[in-house]
């Protein structure tokens, strides 16, 4: 445990907090945020966490939308590995997370009627601002059997 000391009002209070979780983004572009370890490696002991693995993230996706198929899952979960690949190798700047996909899959789940290219577009749409970045993104939908930029069809997003 720690001693940690905050202050309300002229008050000051002393508690032992036994751990704290910080959550934050990787540094650099698209984030621009500090290199929380080089800012705090000193005082925490600070661990990254990757995404999950193919199951555990497939596991995670049928908690927000339990009505979403299987395999229509499993396509996304396979496509985002790819763009994660793309993204650590440099092709993409942007390292598209589990955070994401979950949006995605609520999307699908809350209004099936959109189909997935519109839940798709709903997180992906900043990407048409560079045509071949959006290209490739399509083409890696399309390559994982995501019918990514077809016209919606609401019984491919159900189960």
């Amino acid at each position: 445990a720690v001693p940690c000391s905050f202050r309300r009002g002229k008050q000051w209070y002393q508690r032992r907090v036994r751990g704290v979780i910080f959550l934050a983004n990787r540094p650099g572009f698209p984030f621009l945020g500090n290199d929380f370890y080089a800012v705090m490696g000193d005082l925490l002991s600070c661990h990254a966490i990757d995404n999950p693995e193919f199951e555990s993230e497939m596991a995670l996706l049928r908690r927000y939308g339990p009505n979403v198929s299987e395999q229509l899952l499993g396509q996304l979960v396979r496509a985002f590995g790819e763009l994660r690949a793309m993204s650590d190798s440099g092709t993409f700047l942007y390292p598209y997370s589990t955070r994401e996909l979950v949006n995605i899959v609520k999307h699908l789940q809350a209004y099936p009627e959109d189909g997935v290219t519109a839940a798709l577009c709903n997180v992906l749409d900043f990407e048409q601002q560079d045509g071949d970045i959006w290209d490739t993104i399509v083409s890696i939908f399309h390559k994982n059997g995501v019918p990514f930029g077809a016209k919606p069809v609401t019984d491919i997003a159900q189960r």
